[in-house]
């Protein structure tokens, strides 16, 4: 951490709270709370924020979701998610997903095309009736952690899953200049990559699936602990269980002044024990007091310079 010169985020669930809220359900004809039905009725199978997001609004509006037939579930992480529903084929996800899948978008086309929320499509029998339109929050110490960071001479670039209009709109709040938006998780470890060839030293900051490639990947990766997966988790290096990024500014300040006090204790520790030998050999001092200034001495002169990491704030 005192090394690294650039830090990666992940946007939703990191610069973001993770949970989107569902504004509304858009559709051709009157198939709002049908199409929602049966999305929950998928995507309670899911971890994923928009799912559960899809979920909550399902169960609040009481719809029967329970009571479908759901079989065949698959995932496609950074996509979406599909299943059988009722004997239904019902895909789920984002417009990336509609086309891999030769879905007819022809209902939804002029309803999402002026959207610039996170959206999600919902497709019957590869055909998409309706979709989603969902709002995020940016999380309340991202700004100042970022402000920190750049304080610190750390630069900063946002990686998102989203449409490029929801990122940028993101990273203007909070000042970060370099976007990368509609990426898959393969694409984030590419960009990952990359930025270390040009910055040596990367650390990457997620939560989730998507982002466990790029974290592995990373020189540092961290991962946001309360909310984060147990995959995201594993690949990471440190965890902040508080899910405070403004910790993050505080990793770096941590680790430089980790560095710095080591070096003083290797360089103490060296020149007060060659001035002992010295001065032992020459017979100025005897060899318990060199003993026990050079061992035990110095042993306690280290943890207390050591100590002095306890008063790192930020």
């Amino acid at each position: 951490m005192a090394k690294v010169r650039a830090i990666v985020f992940d946007k939703t669930g990191t610069l973001t709270f993770g949970m989107p809220a569902v504004h509304e359900v858009k559709a051709a004809g009157e198939l709002d709370q049908r199409a929602l039905a049966y999305a929950a009725a998928l995507e309670q199978f899911s971890n994923h924020p928009i799912a559960k997001a899809i979920v909550k609004k399902a169960v609040e509006q009481e719809l029967p979701f329970n009571n479908f037939e759901v079989k065949e579930v698959r995932e496609i992480p950074g996509k979406g998610i599909m299943g059988s529903v009722n004997g239904a084929l019902l895909i789920v996800g984002n417009m990336s997903l509609m086309r891999e899948f030769s879905c007819n978008c022809e209902k939804i086309n002029t309803i999402h095309e002026d959207e610039k929320h996170t959206f999600v499509c919902i497709s019957v029998n590869k055909i998409a009736e309706a979709y989603v339109c969902l709002i995020d929050d940016v999380r309340q110490d991202a700004l100042e952690a970022i402000r920190a960071l750049k304080k610190a001479g750390i630069y900063t670039a946002m990686l998102s899953g989203d449409k490029q209009e929801i990122a940028k709109e993101i990273a203007e709040k909070l000042g970060i200049k370099e976007v990368y938006a509609e990426l898959s998780p393969e694409d984030k470890l590419i960009i990952v990559n990359r930025m270390k060839e040009n910055y040596r030293l990367v650390a990457m900051v997620g939560d989730g699936v998507n982002d466990a490639p790029a974290l592995a990947v990373s020189d540092v990766g961290i991962a946001m602990g309360g909310s984060g997966v147990d995959v995201a988790l594993e690949s990471a290096d440190i965890v902040l269980v508080k899910n405070e990024l403004i910790q993050v500014p505080y990793l770096i300040k941590l680790g430089r002044k980790t560095v710095e006090i080591a070096k003083q204790n290797i360089a103490i520790s060296l020149g007060v024990k060659m001035i002992l030998a010295a001065l032992g050999l020459a017979g100025f001092i005897p060899l318990w007091f060199t003993v026990a200034v050079g061992d035990d001495g110095l042993t306690i002169l280290s943890l207390l310079n050591a100590s002095r990491l306890l008063r790192v704030k930020l």
